[in-house]
């Protein structure tokens, strides 16, 4: 076996051994939450979570709502996630969507995610402002 041969062989082992140590118990992340908003009878607004996972299996997102000064009681689920691995791994975009109605209120949330592993996310908190509440 000549000198470049053992190299080579080093180094393919190196790299696959990097890659098998990276993809070991690293769960999904929540990178950062951004939010857009349209306008038709009343205000929507979008809560957009950017997320990544190595293993591609995230199918849930669990969202709480943790304050308000809503004057009515307001309704929070869980929703399905159902983006392609591909695009979990490269990191994309869960879009979900809050109905703000005529009110002038605020809600602060706390979200995280979870694949199919059963590994959560970190919590992300958010906050939203229906009609300038």
């Amino acid at each position: 076996m000549s000198h470049r041969t053992r190299f080579a062989v080093a180094i393919i082992g190196t790299v696959a051994v990097m890659v098998a140590a990276s993809a070991q118990n690293t769960g999904p992340v929540i990178d950062y939450v951004s939010t857009h908003k349209e306008m038709h009878r009343y205000e929507t607004i979008y809560p957009e979570f950017h997320f990544h996972d190595p293993s591609g299996t995230v199918r849930f997102i669990h969202r709480e709502l943790t304050s308000t000064n809503s004057p009515k009681p307001l309704t929070v689920r869980d929703g399905v996630i159902d983006i392609s691995p591909e695009q979990q791994m490269r990191g994309t975009v869960y879009t979900g969507g809050w109905p703000c109605g005529p009110e002038s209120y605020y809600a602060t949330l706390q979200a995280f995610i979870m694949n199919l592993d059963g590994q959560k996310s970190n919590v992300v908190e958010y906050t939203i402002h229906c009609n300038g509440g």
